[in-house]
């Protein structure tokens, strides 16, 4: 199983319904890809200045082929450049592979 998450910085100068208008279009377009097993996406808590990350993607997929499968599809990349790209200043990708004992060379 790989998890995958995006932690994400928006630009300076949206406004703060913009996350929930992120989050609320992440759940609907990306949920009805078939290669996605879950979704869970979140924001900021108010006060935790420490981080720069305002919003946070998790993806759950079976193998790294539907993870692969997935982001080729044309809903995620109708999501990437009409969500992400004009709202994100930067985007960092952590992957990990939740099966112990799995050699994740093929996953």
């Amino acid at each position: 199983m790989i998890h995958h998450l995006k932690l994400i910085h928006l630009k300076p100068g949206l406004p703060k319904e913009k996350v929930e208008e992120v989050m609320v279009e992440s759940r609907i377009r990306i949920l009805k890809i078939q290669d996605v097993l879950s979704l869970a996406c979140g924001k900021k808590i108010p006060g935790k200045e420490e981080t720069p990350h305002d919003l946070f993607l998790a993806l759950e997929f079976e193998n790294s082929l539907k993870r692969t499968a997935a982001f080729d599809h044309p809903l995620y990349q109708q999501f990437e450049a009409q969500v992400l790209k004009p709202n994100a200043q930067k985007i960092e990708v952590l992957e990990f592979e939740m099966d112990p004992g799995k050699d994740v060379r093929f996953s």
